[in-house]
């Protein structure tokens, strides 16, 4: 993880967002729940924080998702629209059963 403002506030402080601490009656830390995902936001400006350590990955997705691109398609039986690898000459509609050609379009 590798926090960051998008405002690129000079403090790097974060605070936690959606995580709960319950203390007791003197303040003192009982138990936390953290929720799936953390958010983060910086101190300074109070807009939610970057995690820059995200980036290679997400970036890494989509080279592999534009290496091996899909196509939309409407079923012309049912009308369902589906996803189905680019290269495919038959494709069959999940929701029917339907097989049909396809070809490229211009």
């Amino acid at each position: 993880m590798f926090l960051a403002c998008p405002n690129r506030c000079s403090t790097n402080r974060f605070e936690l967002w959606n995580a709960s601490v319950f203390v007791d009656i003197l303040g003192r830390y009982i138990d936390y729940k953290a929720v799936d995902a953390p958010l983060y936001r910086c101190t300074e400006c109070g807009s939610p924080a970057v995690d820059l350590g995200e980036v290679a990955g997400a970036m890494a997705t989509d080279r592999e998702e534009q290496k091996d691109p899909v196509r939309e398609y409407a079923c012309p039986s049912c009308e369902e629209l589906f996803s189905a690898p680019k290269d495919q000459t038959l494709v069959v509609c999940p929701a029917c059963g339907q097989t049909f050609p396809v070809t490229d379009a211009p």
